[in-house]
């Protein structure tokens, strides 16, 4: 599977998968392409019913919905139509790896960061994502409260959900020129009883440290 945004190609655990997240943060679902028929990846954060452009033929394909769409597929069904079709994902040219934005942006929880002065405000960013668990993982947490203890399942999805939640706000950061996020605050919520909401918010994002010193913030 090759992501879209960095150009990275990775594996999948299982072949009946119908999503998979690339380590840079996106995450893609699997949908057939209703021009050439070949399975291509959608972003997650496409919204119910906005057009969605095949990977392959770049043909315009519309009714998209997060769940129970007909256009659903698995990762094995992408490799076999890759296959079938001798389709190649594309390789990272020189100049794309050179031209990876790689500044790191400084995240703080104080109004102000010491030994730099602030120059300039960008506005104020944020990271959100939504997950849940599956229905047999949250039957095996509700048995561990019998006998008391860590949760390990709900650990892992809150550690994860929190560094990709981060990863976004670093992204919109970074998208508007800022390289240090001030005054980061996280905040988690249920959602229906059966998710978790988490979400990095910072009012100010600056940009330009320099030495003695100035970033500008989200």
């Amino acid at each position: 599977m090759q992501c879209q945004r960095c150009l990275r190609i990775g594996s999948f655990s299982s072949r009946g998968d119908t999503r998979w997240d690339c380590p840079c943060g996106y995450s893609y679902n699997m949908r057939r392409c209703s021009s050439c028929g070949v399975l291509s990846n959608v972003r997650s954060l496409q919204r119910r019913g906005e057009p969605w452009l095949c990977a392959w033929c770049k043909a315009a394909n519309d009714g998209y919905t997060p769940r129970d769409d007909p256009a659903t597929a698995t990762l094995g069904d992408l490799a076999a139509d890759m296959a079938r079709h001798g389709l190649e994902f594309a390789t990272r040219e020189p100049q794309q790896e050179q031209g990876r934005d790689t500044q790191p942006v400084l995240i703080v929880t104080t109004n102000e960061v010491p030994g730099y002065r602030i120059t300039q405000v960008q506005g104020d960013v944020f990271g959100l994502i939504v997950r849940a668990r599956n229905y047999f993982s949250n039957m095996g947490a509700q048995l561990r409260t019998l006998a008391g203890g860590e949760v390990a399942g709900y650990t892992r999805l809150l550690t994860d959900s929190r560094n990709q939640a981060r990863q976004r706000m670093w992204r919109e950061a970074r998208a508007r020129g800022a390289n240090a996020v001030v005054a980061m605050r996280f905040d988690c919520n249920e959602i229906g009883d059966i998710m978790s909401e988490v979400a990095p918010t910072a009012p100010q994002s600056p940009s330009n440290p320099s030495s003695h010193h100035s970033p500008n913030h989200s």
